[in-house]
């Protein structure tokens, strides 16, 4: 669903996460966060979270499936230029 750009985009920018100091364990808080939240959920609730993807994502319209393809390239462009703004002060 990424274009190559989005994609290039998403590259730079866990670049520049994994360079920053406090990344590893910032990475491994979130890490313990998500295997946290994960033994607290359901099978229940799983099941749940799953019929609720399935059904908005066979709900969306074209219109609204391009508005969101819009908005990625609006984002992957502003995340460019932070990435860019983050190499110039290196």
């Amino acid at each position: 669903m990424w274009s190559k750009e989005q994609n290039e985009v998403w590259q730079d920018l866990k670049g520049v996460w994994n360079n920053q100091p406090e990344s590893e364990k910032i990475n491994i808080q979130l890490s313990n966060l998500i295997l946290e939240l994960k033994s607290k959920v359901s099978q229940l609730e799983k099941d749940f979270i799953k019929n609720d993807i399935k059904f908005i994502k066979s709900s969306i319209s074209q219109f609204e499936k391009n508005s969101i393809k819009n908005d990625l390239n609006i984002i992957s462009k502003f995340i460019k230029r932070v990435v860019d703004k983050f190499r110039i002060k290196k």
